[in-house]
């Protein structure tokens, strides 16, 4: 999406729905687990989770980022039914949440590991 720039510049924005995905394969980028998580609390009500499991499904990624988004939809208490949109591809692989994590804590049902700090 194209929008204007306080400068007249024309600038490319992406959803809000991409912003999330993006933040899910890569944590650190936007500060870490904990960041991601406030991410989606705060989107709670400006979101589609339909679009961003669309969005997700377009990707073709190799890794089981649903799980992840599951996750993180559980965490900041998304209606169920959303949820279940994101467990429609199954929670089939033991998966981490981000990389380098020491002594994680393990969320089982969606095969997730994550920080202890989550808990």
């Amino acid at each position: 999406m194209a929008m204007k720039a306080p400068t007249g510049q024309d600038i490319e924005l992406t959803s809000i729905e991409r912003t999330l995905i993006d933040i899910t394969v890569r944590p650190a980028y936007s500060g870490g687990v904990p960041h991601v998580l406030e991410a989606y609390k705060r989107a709670l009500d400006h979101i589609s989770v339909p679009k961003l499991l669309a969005l997700l499904a377009e990707f073709d990624y190799t890794y089981p980022y649903h799980q992840s988004i599951g996750f993180y939809l559980k965490r900041a208490k998304y209606p169920k039914s959303d949820q279940l949109l994101a467990r429609a591809n199954g929670v089939n692989f033991n998966f981490y949440l981000c990389h380098g994590l020491r002594n994680p804590a393990f969320d089982v049902d969606w095969k997730i590991f994550f920080p202890q700090s989550l808990m």
